[in-house]
């Protein structure tokens, strides 16, 4: 019957030593991993955020900024030759930027900012079926407004950092 009762606590002891390792891991993990960012939101929040594959801010809890960013990147990328269909494709997430917005990242600036993308957007829509010239001019005039919204969100966030 002894055996028994030191093998159970002998279990016990091994297994909460084991998780404290496995937590002490993991932390480890996120704090040398600087695509990875744990920030503090207030005493009782605390969020997880990530670099995506073009090295900006990406949100668990903003699909809407998460997906506009992309494409803007990918059209970025193409020097921005870019068809139609990808100019409306846009539309469902831009105008969804505000109003999906976690709140902790809701400041006047981010907002002003996300209005500026709305209005570029607007005028790149609007003009869609002008000359090449005139949507690549647009597209150009739409990433860099989204380039001062990523900027914005950088500043944002530096002041939720924990490390």
């Amino acid at each position: 019957m002894m055996h028994k009762l030191t093998f159970v606590i002998f279990l016990i002891i091994f297994t909460s030593c084991n998780i404290s390792t496995k937590t002490k891991r993991i932390n480890r993990n996120l704090i040398d991993n600087k695509n990875i960012s744990l920030l503090n939101i207030d005493e009782d929040n605390k969020v997880l955020i990530r670099k995506d594959y073009y090295g900006t801010y990406s949100f668990t809890s903003w699909n809407a900024y998460n997906v506009a960013n992309t494409q803007v990147h990918q059209v970025e990328n193409l020097d921005y030759n870019s068809s139609v269909q990808r100019i409306e494709n846009l539309k469902k997430n831009i105008s969804k930027l505000s109003s999906t917005i976690p709140d902790w990242l809701e400041t006047n600036k981010v907002l002003k900012e996300i209005e500026d993308v709305k209005e570029e957007y607007a005028t790149l829509l609007k003009e869609k079926d002008k000359t090449t010239q005139d949507i690549r001019e647009n597209w150009e005039d739409l990433s860099e407004e989204f380039d001062d919204l990523r900027q914005e969100l950088s500043e944002t966030i530096k002041d939720y950092r924990t490390e």
